[in-house]
Protein backbone atom coordinates (compact mmCIF):
# COMPACT_ATOMS: atom_id res chain seq x y z
CA UNK A 1 0.00 0.00 0.00
CA UNK A 2 2.38 2.37 1.04
CA UNK A 3 4.84 1.62 -2.58
CA UNK A 4 1.60 2.43 -4.17
CA UNK A 5 0.71 5.71 -2.59
CA UNK A 6 4.40 6.74 -3.38
CA UNK A 7 3.73 5.80 -7.21
CA UNK A 8 0.54 7.53 -7.30
CA UNK A 9 2.09 10.82 -5.65
CA UNK A 10 5.07 10.86 -8.08
CA UNK A 11 2.81 10.22 -10.90
CA UNK A 12 0.91 13.19 -9.83
CA UNK A 13 3.76 15.48 -9.45
CA UNK A 14 5.13 14.47 -12.65
CA UNK A 15 1.77 15.16 -14.34
CA UNK A 16 1.79 18.79 -13.28
CA UNK A 17 5.64 19.13 -14.04
CA UNK A 18 4.83 17.86 -17.47
CA UNK A 19 2.20 20.42 -17.79
CA UNK A 20 4.27 23.31 -16.71
CA UNK A 21 6.58 22.27 -18.98
CA UNK A 22 4.05 22.83 -21.93
CA UNK A 23 2.05 25.62 -20.91
CA UNK A 24 5.81 27.38 -20.83
CA UNK A 25 6.77 25.89 -24.40
CA UNK A 26 3.03 27.56 -25.86
CA UNK A 27 3.76 30.89 -23.74
CA UNK A 28 7.51 30.66 -25.45
CA UNK A 29 6.05 30.18 -29.17
CA UNK A 30 3.25 33.01 -28.60
CA UNK A 31 6.04 35.24 -27.74
CA UNK A 32 8.54 34.18 -30.13
CA UNK A 33 5.76 35.01 -32.72
CA UNK A 34 4.45 37.95 -31.47
CA UNK A 35 7.50 39.67 -31.30
CA UNK A 36 8.24 39.30 -34.56
CA UNK A 37 11.65 38.14 -33.89
CA UNK A 38 12.29 35.95 -37.57
CA UNK A 39 14.32 38.66 -38.30
CA UNK A 40 16.81 38.07 -35.72
CA UNK A 41 16.86 34.09 -36.95
CA UNK A 42 17.14 31.89 -39.56
CA UNK A 43 14.04 29.79 -40.68
CA UNK A 44 16.31 26.70 -38.97
CA UNK A 45 15.73 28.44 -35.19
CA UNK A 46 11.93 28.46 -36.19
CA UNK A 47 11.75 25.05 -36.80
CA UNK A 48 13.88 23.79 -33.76
CA UNK A 49 11.85 25.74 -31.71
CA UNK A 50 8.11 24.71 -32.98
CA UNK A 51 9.48 21.08 -32.91
CA UNK A 52 10.74 21.29 -29.15
CA UNK A 53 7.89 22.79 -28.21
CA UNK A 54 5.21 20.34 -30.12
CA UNK A 55 7.56 17.32 -28.67
CA UNK A 56 7.22 18.03 -25.12
CA UNK A 57 3.29 19.26 -25.73
CA UNK A 58 2.91 15.63 -26.84
CA UNK A 59 5.39 14.01 -24.05
CA UNK A 60 3.09 16.14 -21.56
CA UNK A 61 -0.89 15.00 -23.00
CA UNK A 62 1.07 11.33 -22.37
CA UNK A 63 2.10 11.83 -18.93
CA UNK A 64 -1.57 13.19 -18.66
CA UNK A 65 -3.42 9.97 -20.13
CA UNK A 66 -0.93 8.02 -18.22
CA UNK A 67 -1.86 9.32 -14.97
CA UNK A 68 -5.16 9.43 -15.79
CA UNK A 69 -5.24 5.85 -16.88
CA UNK A 70 -3.35 4.46 -13.90
CA UNK A 71 -5.05 6.53 -11.05
CA UNK A 72 -7.98 7.46 -11.81
CA UNK A 73 -9.49 5.06 -14.06
CA UNK A 74 -6.97 2.15 -12.12
CA UNK A 75 -6.16 0.35 -15.51
CA UNK A 76 -2.92 -1.41 -15.73
CA UNK A 77 -3.10 -2.09 -19.65
CA UNK A 78 0.62 -2.33 -20.86
CA UNK A 79 0.01 0.22 -23.49
CA UNK A 80 -2.65 2.83 -24.15
CA UNK A 81 -3.26 6.20 -26.06
CA UNK A 82 -0.31 7.87 -24.06
CA UNK A 83 2.03 5.81 -26.14
CA UNK A 84 0.75 7.44 -29.28
CA UNK A 85 1.88 10.94 -27.77
CA UNK A 86 5.12 9.63 -26.26
CA UNK A 87 6.15 8.73 -29.41
CA UNK A 88 5.10 11.41 -31.67
CA UNK A 89 6.65 13.49 -28.66
CA UNK A 90 10.14 11.90 -28.85
CA UNK A 91 10.27 11.65 -32.57
CA UNK A 92 9.45 15.51 -32.95
CA UNK A 93 11.79 16.69 -30.27
CA UNK A 94 14.65 14.23 -32.05
CA UNK A 95 13.87 15.88 -35.57
CA UNK A 96 14.65 19.39 -33.29
CA UNK A 97 18.03 18.06 -32.17
CA UNK A 98 19.04 16.47 -35.13
CA UNK A 99 18.34 20.21 -36.67
CA UNK A 100 20.02 21.79 -34.39
CA UNK A 101 23.03 19.81 -34.73
CA UNK A 102 22.81 20.44 -38.53
CA UNK A 103 22.37 23.99 -38.05
CA UNK A 104 25.57 24.19 -36.08
CA UNK A 105 27.82 21.86 -37.99
CA UNK A 106 27.32 24.06 -41.48
CA UNK A 107 28.74 27.11 -39.43
CA UNK A 108 32.21 25.07 -39.21
CA UNK A 109 32.52 21.76 -40.63
CA UNK A 110 34.35 20.09 -37.74
CA UNK A 111 34.74 16.19 -38.38
CA UNK A 112 36.10 15.29 -35.06
CA UNK A 113 33.07 16.62 -32.96
CA UNK A 114 30.81 14.57 -35.12
CA UNK A 115 32.67 11.59 -34.04
CA UNK A 116 32.37 12.34 -30.65
CA UNK A 117 28.80 12.46 -30.77
CA UNK A 118 29.21 8.97 -33.03
CA UNK A 119 30.71 7.62 -30.19
CA UNK A 120 28.55 8.83 -27.56
CA UNK A 121 25.74 7.67 -29.49
CA UNK A 122 26.78 4.28 -29.80
CA UNK A 123 27.86 3.85 -26.63
CA UNK A 124 24.19 4.88 -25.08
CA UNK A 125 22.54 2.34 -27.57
CA UNK A 126 24.96 -0.79 -26.16
CA UNK A 127 24.06 0.32 -22.58
CA UNK A 128 20.59 0.61 -23.50
CA UNK A 129 20.49 -2.68 -25.13
CA UNK A 130 21.93 -4.26 -22.33
CA UNK A 131 20.58 -2.49 -19.71
CA UNK A 132 16.74 -3.13 -20.93
CA UNK A 133 15.58 -6.28 -21.27
CA UNK A 134 14.19 -7.38 -24.42
CA UNK A 135 9.40 -7.09 -23.87
CA UNK A 136 7.11 -5.34 -25.55
CA UNK A 137 7.85 -3.07 -28.62
CA UNK A 138 8.38 0.26 -26.66
CA UNK A 139 10.10 -1.11 -23.77
CA UNK A 140 13.14 -0.77 -25.86
CA UNK A 141 11.39 1.86 -28.38
CA UNK A 142 11.75 4.77 -25.72
CA UNK A 143 15.42 4.01 -24.24
CA UNK A 144 16.43 3.94 -27.69
CA UNK A 145 14.93 6.55 -29.28
CA UNK A 146 15.55 8.54 -26.09
CA UNK A 147 19.60 7.58 -26.34
CA UNK A 148 19.39 9.24 -30.19
CA UNK A 149 17.96 12.21 -28.94
CA UNK A 150 20.83 12.62 -25.86
CA UNK A 151 23.11 12.01 -28.92
CA UNK A 152 22.18 15.18 -31.01
CA UNK A 153 20.93 17.04 -27.67
CA UNK A 154 24.77 17.05 -26.71
CA UNK A 155 25.56 19.38 -29.48
CA UNK A 156 24.62 21.99 -27.02
CA UNK A 157 27.66 21.06 -25.05
CA UNK A 158 29.85 20.33 -27.89
CA UNK A 159 28.93 23.55 -30.19
CA UNK A 160 28.69 25.44 -27.13
CA UNK A 161 30.22 28.55 -28.53
CA UNK A 162 28.11 29.04 -31.23
CA UNK A 163 25.30 29.08 -29.33
CA UNK A 164 25.88 32.42 -27.95
CA UNK A 165 22.74 33.63 -25.56
CA UNK A 166 21.14 30.45 -26.19
CA UNK A 167 23.15 28.02 -24.73
CA UNK A 168 21.99 27.68 -21.51
CA UNK A 169 18.09 26.57 -22.50
CA UNK A 170 19.68 24.42 -24.94
CA UNK A 171 21.98 22.83 -22.20
CA UNK A 172 18.57 22.46 -19.45
CA UNK A 173 17.15 20.88 -22.39
CA UNK A 174 20.02 18.60 -22.92
CA UNK A 175 19.78 17.75 -19.20
CA UNK A 176 16.00 17.39 -19.25
CA UNK A 177 16.36 14.46 -22.31
CA UNK A 178 19.70 12.79 -20.18
CA UNK A 179 17.54 12.34 -17.01
CA UNK A 180 14.29 11.38 -19.56
CA UNK A 181 16.72 8.80 -21.01
CA UNK A 182 17.44 7.57 -17.62
CA UNK A 183 14.30 6.98 -16.27
CA UNK A 184 13.13 5.21 -19.61
CA UNK A 185 16.08 2.95 -18.75
CA UNK A 186 14.45 2.16 -15.24
CA UNK A 187 10.97 2.23 -16.19
CA UNK A 188 11.66 -0.74 -19.34
CA UNK A 189 13.38 -2.59 -16.08
CA UNK A 190 10.81 -2.22 -13.42
CA UNK A 191 8.85 -3.05 -16.59
CA UNK A 192 10.03 -6.41 -17.54
CA UNK A 193 10.56 -7.14 -14.42
CA UNK A 194 6.44 -6.62 -13.44
CA UNK A 195 6.59 -4.79 -10.59
CA UNK A 196 7.31 -0.91 -9.39
CA UNK A 197 9.88 -1.00 -6.52
CA UNK A 198 12.93 0.45 -6.43
CA UNK A 199 13.51 0.79 -10.82
CA UNK A 200 10.38 2.43 -10.49
CA UNK A 201 10.97 4.39 -8.14
CA UNK A 202 14.12 5.59 -9.77
CA UNK A 203 12.54 6.24 -13.07
CA UNK A 204 9.86 8.26 -11.87
CA UNK A 205 12.74 10.62 -9.91
CA UNK A 206 14.42 10.92 -13.02
CA UNK A 207 10.82 11.75 -15.01
CA UNK A 208 10.19 14.43 -12.64
CA UNK A 209 14.05 16.44 -13.03
CA UNK A 210 13.34 16.11 -16.78
CA UNK A 211 10.12 17.71 -16.82
CA UNK A 212 11.17 20.02 -14.32
CA UNK A 213 14.09 20.62 -16.34
CA UNK A 214 12.27 21.27 -19.42
CA UNK A 215 9.74 23.62 -18.22
CA UNK A 216 12.80 26.11 -17.14
CA UNK A 217 14.09 25.69 -19.82
CA UNK A 218 11.63 26.76 -21.46
CA UNK A 219 10.91 29.96 -19.35
CA UNK A 220 14.47 30.41 -19.51
CA UNK A 221 14.30 30.44 -23.33
CA UNK A 222 11.10 32.83 -23.27
CA UNK A 223 13.80 35.27 -20.86
CA UNK A 224 15.83 34.89 -23.96
CA UNK A 225 13.14 36.13 -26.94
CA UNK A 226 12.40 38.86 -24.44
CA UNK A 227 15.59 40.57 -23.96
CA UNK A 228 15.85 40.06 -27.81
CA UNK A 229 13.13 41.56 -28.47
CA UNK A 230 13.62 44.68 -26.29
Amino acid sequence: MVIENLQNTFLTLIAIAAGIAAFAGIFLLESFFRNKLKELFEDTNYLISFFLVAGYFLYALGEVSFYLMRVVFQMESPTGIQDVYWSGGAILILISFLALTMALFRQKREISTLGIMAGLGAVLLILVLLLVPSGTFFTRFYPIISALIVTFASSAILFRSRLGNWAQPIQLFFLASCAILLGDVFFGSATAAGGYGLMGMAADVFYLLGYSASAVAFITFRRQFHKAAL
